[in-house]
C-alpha cells in the first residue's frame, strides 16, 4: 500500500498542536538520539545517509534490487539472506560478569536472538506479525568467532574502562571522542555495539547511519556502530535475564532498543518523520505519524494522528516508532528494500559475505587466554590487587597454567593457575596485590604453559590495562576550600570527613542571590584519607543553569586537589596524606608539568631545573597501551612531538631511573 502519497497535511497543525499539549505533561524517556547524532556526523561527512546524495545512490540501488528480483522466464530470482557478524562491546566498570554493567553472556545471548526473530519475522515469537506489508528482513546476525587478530573469540569483549569513566554521554560526549576509538573492532568487518551506562538515564541508544563508498571520509570509521544502555539489552523472556529497568522505563524490557537502532544502523528512519507532511521516510508502506508514539497510547492500532482520507492508521506496531517494546513486531517490505540497499552500498555494513570472523578456527588442544578483569585501588592507599580472567579455548581440558604480571614492565611475578575448564569456560580470580605510586600505570599479564604444554595460539596470551593512583598530599597541614554559590545558596551544603567517617567540617546552606567567595580551612594531618562531598538539592550543581558556582580544593602551597560545580545532586572527593611508600624526590623537586594541553602538535615538558634531565618518556593511549617512547639525552626533546597521535586522551609517563610520574594529556 501507499500510504504516504495518499496523506496530506490538511489537519496537520490542529493535530500536532494536541500531540504536543499531551506530551508536554509527561516525562518522556529520550528513547533513541540517533537524529541528534547524525546532525553532528553530517557536519563533517556530507555524503553520509541524511544527504540527498546519499539518497540518490540508495534510491537507484533500491530499483536496481527490485529489478533483479523481478520475474525471469517465469522463475524468480532467488534472494540472498544476509548474515551480520556482530561484537558487543560490554563496557562494566569492574563489576563481576553478570553484575550490574557487566552483564551476562545470557543477556548477550538473548539480544542476538530477539534481533534473529525481529529481522526474520519468525513464527512462534515476538517478531512474528500478519501484517499484509509485514517483512521478513532476511537479515540475520552472528557473534563474531574471530578476533580482528585472527584469535578466538565467543563475540563479547569485556572492557573495564572504570579508569576513564563511569559513565558514558549521548551524541558527541566521550562516547564518541573517547570509548569507540579506543576500542572499536574494525567495523568493515564487526557490527560493533556497545553496552554502556549512559549520564544521562533517559538515553536508551543511538547508532551511526551508513555513508556510501564514494564518500572520501567514509564517515567516521573509528564511531561506526550502535550504543545501547545495559539495562535495555537483552528480552526477559529469557528465564535467565533480568533487566536492572529504572521506574518508568519498565516496558523496555524485551529488547526492542537494539532492533529500532540496528534498524537505523542498516538505513531507516524513525516513522514519524517529517510529521503528516510527506514521505519523510522513505517509505511508502508506513502510514505518516504526527509524532513519536507516546505511553499514554502505547500499542492503540486504531490511533489516526493523520486522518486525511482515505485515512490510515498509525503503525504503531513499527519497530522505528517509539512504541513500548511489547506492541512491537514490524518491519515493512520499503524498509527491508532501504535496509538491504544500504547494506549493498555502503562502505561499512559488513555480512558473512564479504568478512569470514564468524568462522569459527580450526581446534586446537591447549589454548588459554588471559584478560585482566578489574584493577582494585584502596581508597588513598597504594595497594591495587588486579584480577584476571582466563578462559580455555582448547578441546583439552585446562587444568594448570601460569601467569606472568608486571607493572609498567618492570620485574614481574609468575602466578601457578590451577582448576578445570572446559572449551569456552573461564574462571575470574584475584592476582596478589601490589604496592604502587600515585600517577598512571601499565599493568601487564600473559598466560603460558597450558597444562604443562606450549600455547597453541599466542595471539591471545598477552593483556594490559591502565590505572590511576590519586596524588597524595602528605606535607600539606590544611586543606582549603574556595566556594562560589550559584544563585541559589539555600540549595548547597558540603562536609568534610575523615577516614571514620567522622564530620571534621561542614557548611551552608547559604543565602540565595549572595555570590560572594566562601574561604573555609581544615586541618589535615599525615597518613589519613578524607572525603570532601558536596551537595545541591535539586540535583544540577552550582554551574552553570542558575548562576555561575564553583569550588575549589588547594594545599598549603596553593597545589589544586580539585575543582568543579557541573555536577548533579553530590560530588565527592578523596583527599589523601598518606605517605608515599616509593616516593622519589626527583619529581617532587623539579615539579614537572606538560603544556599546552590539550595540543594538536607539540607538548613541552617543562621542568623546574632544566639542568636535571629525566631519562625518557612512555606515551600510552586510554587502554594502557604504549603509543610512542623516548630517551632524553638533551633540553631540547623535552618537546614531544604528538602530532602522529590519533585524537584522544593519553598520559605521558616521563622516567627518572626506576621512579615515574604520569600525567594526562589530550591530542586534538
Amino acid at each position: 500500500m501507499d500510504f504516504k502519497n495518499t496523506t496530506l497535511n490538511i489537519l496537520f497543525l490542529s493535530v500536532l498542536l494536541s500531540c504536543m499539549a499531551t506530551f508536554a505533561q509527561q516525562i518522556e524517556p529520550e528513547r533513541c538520539a540517533t537524529d541528534e547524532y547524525n546532525k553532528l556526523l553530517l557536519k563533517d561527512n556530507p555524503n553520509m545517509m541524511g544527504s540527498q546524495a546519499f539518497e540518490k545512490k540508495l534510491s537507484k540501488q533500491i530499483q536496481l534490487n527490485k529489478l533483479k528480483r523481478s520475474s525471469i522466464n517465469g522463475a524468480v530470482n532467488r534472494r540472498v539472506v544476509y548474515t551480520i557478524p556482530v561484537v558487543v562491546h560490554v563496557i562494566h566498570n569492574g563489576e563481576a560478569i553478570g553484575v550490574g554493567t557487566n552483564i551476562s553472556d545470557a543477556q548477550v545471548l538473548s539480544q542476538i536472538q530477539v534481533l534473529n526473530e525481529d529481522f526474520r519475522k519468525l513464527s512462534g515469537t515476538r517478531g512474528f506479525n500478519t501484517h499484509p506489508d509485514g517483512a521478513d528482513v532476511e537479515v540475520e546476525f552472528c557473534l563474531a568467532q574471530q578476533t580482528p587478530d585472527g584469535c578466538v573469540t565467543n563475540g563479547i569483549n569485556r572492557i573495564n574502562m572504570s579508569a576513564t569513566s563511569t559513565s558514558w554521554s549521548g551524541p558527541g560526549g566521550n562516547t564518541d571522542i573517547v570509548l569507540k576509538p579506543a576500542t572499536i573492532w574494525d567495523p568493515s568487518k564487526y557490527m560493533n555495539i556497545w553496552t554502556v551506562k549512559f549520564s544521562n538515564s533517559g538515553n536508551l541508544g543511538y547508532a551511526q547511519f551508513p555513508d556510501t563508498m564514494e564518500s572520501l571520509n567514509n564517515g567516521a570509521a573509528n564511531t561506526d556502530g550502535v550504543v545501547i544502555g545495559y539495562q535495555y539489552f537483552g528480552t526477559e523472556d529469557d528465564p535467565n535475564v533480568t533487566l536492572p529497568l529504572l521506574p518508568g522505563f519498565e516496558v523496555f524490557n524485551l529488547g526492542r532498543t537494539a532492533t529500532h537502532e540496528v534498524g537505523h544502523y542498516l538505513g531507516l528512519w524513525h516513522t514519524f518523520k517529517d510529521g503528516c507532511t510527506g514521505n519523510g521516510d522513505y517509505c511508502d508502506d508506513t502510514p505518516a505519524v504526527a509524532s513519536s508514539t507516546s505511553n499514554s497510547n502505547i500499542c492503540n492500532t486504531g490511533n489516526d494522528s493523520c486522518p486525511t482520507p482515505p485515512g490510515f492508521p498509525d503503525m504503531v506496531e513499527n519497530y522505528m516508532d517509539y512504541s513500548q517494546d511489547s506492541c512491537m513486531n514490524v518491519f515493512t517490505n520499503d524498509q527491508k528494500a532501504r535496509m538491504v540497499a544500504a547494506i549493498t552500498i555502503a562502505s561499512r555494513r559488513p555480512t558473512t559475505l564479504s568478512s569470514n570472523v564468524c568462522t569459527p578456527l580450526a581446534s586446537v588442544n591447549d589454548d588459554s587466554s588471559v584478560q585482566i578483569e578489574g584493577i582494585a585501588i584502596e581508597n588513598c592507599g597504594f595497594n591495587v590487587t588486579p584480577s584476571v580472567r582466563i578462559t580455555n579455548w582448547g578441546t583439552n581440558t585446562l587444568t594448570s597454567a601460569v601467569i606472568t604480571y608486571d607493572e609498567d614492565g618492570g620485574i614481574s611475578s609468575n602466578y601457578n593457575w590451577s582448576g578445570s575448564l572446559n572449551y569456552g569456560e573461564f574462571e575470574v580470580f584475584n592476582l596478589p596485590t601490589i604496592v604502587s605510586t600515585p600517577g598512571n600505570h601499565s599493568f601487564n599479564a600473559s598466560v603460558s604453559s597450558p597444562n604443562g604444554n606450549s600455547d597453541s595460539r599466542s595471539c591471545n596470551d598477552d593483556t594490559n590495562a591502565s590505572f590511576n593512583l590519586n596524588p597524595s598530599y602528605a606535607s600539606t597541614a590544611q586543606v582549603h576550600l574556595t566556594l562560589t554559590p550559584d544563585s541559589f545558596g539555600s540549595e548547597i551544603t558540603w562536609e568534610f570527613r575523615d577516614s571514620g567517617n567522622n564530620l571534621l567540617n561542614n557548611g551552608g546552606p547559604y543565602t540565595d542571590g549572595n555570590t560572594d567567595v566562601i574561604n573555609e580551612t581544615f586541618n589535615v594531618v599525615a597518613n589519613e584519607c578524607y572525603t570532601f562531598t558536596i551537595f545541591d538539592v535539586p540535583g544540577d550543581g552550582i554551574c552553570c543553569d542558575f548562576g555561575i558556582g564553583s569550588y575549589e580544593l588547594k594545599t598549603d602551597d596553593n597545589t589544586i586537589i580539585t575543582s568543579g560545580g557541573n555536577y548533579g545532586v553530590s560530588e565527592t572527593t578523596k583527599v589523601s596524606t598518606m605517605v608515599t611508600l616509593r616516593g622519589n624526590e626527583y619529581f617532587v623537586d623539579n615539579r614537572i608539568s606538560i603544556y599546552p594541553n590539550p595540543t594538536n602538535r607539540i607538548l613541552n615538558i617543562k621542568l623546574a631545573n632544566r639542568n636535571d634531565l629525566p631519562d625518557g618518556y612512555k606515551i600510552y593511549n586510554m587502554l594502557g597501551q604504549l603509543v610512542k617512547e623516548k630517551q632524553i639525552n638533551n633540553s631540547s626533546q623535552l618537546k614531544v612531538d604528538a602530532s602522529s597521535l590519533s585524537n584522544g586522551m593519553y598520559f605521558i609517563k616521563v622516567i627518572k631511573e626506576k621512579a615515574s610520574l604520569s600525567l594526562p594529556f589530550i591530542k586534538k
